[in-house]
């Protein structure tokens, strides 16, 4: 019985840890809704061309100057449809093939920007 409790307590930590670690779905500190947001991000945890694109926003402190909505894709699976249906009005993206991350939306303008560069460089132009 002893031998038990420290492999139940392991579980419990490591359940945890998961549970707690993929449900994270915004960018620290981003909580606009889509309906008022300028640009919704799409973005993948782990990704290193996500993670450029948040650390540019954070280091910019742009979250105070642009309403961003954050969509976590690899472990929300609602937030990956709302990816596939917003990729639907952009024909300027190829998603035959499917379609990556980071993905912006641009709601004023109805325009995808796809990849870190054209995001950054339309984060630069606000």
């Amino acid at each position: 019985m002893k031998k038990l409790i420290p492999l139940i307590l392991i579980i419990v930590v490591a359940a945890a840890y998961f549970y707690f670690n993929f449900q994270k779905t915004d960018v620290p500190g981003s909580k606009v809704d889509d309906a008022s947001a300028q640009l919704i991000l799409f973005w993948g945890e782990g990704c290193p061309h996500c993670e450029k694109v948040k650390d540019y926003i954070n280091e910019n402190n742009l979250e105070s100057k642009v309403k961003i909505a954050s969509k976590e894709v690899y472990y929300n699976q609602d937030n990956q449809l709302q990816l596939e249906e917003t990729v639907k009005k952009c024909p300027e993206i190829d998603s035959s093939q499917g379609v990556g991350v980071p993905l912006a939306f641009d709601t004023q303008n109805s325009v995808c920007l796809y990849g870190d560069t054209p995001i950054i460089e339309w984060l630069e132009s606000r």
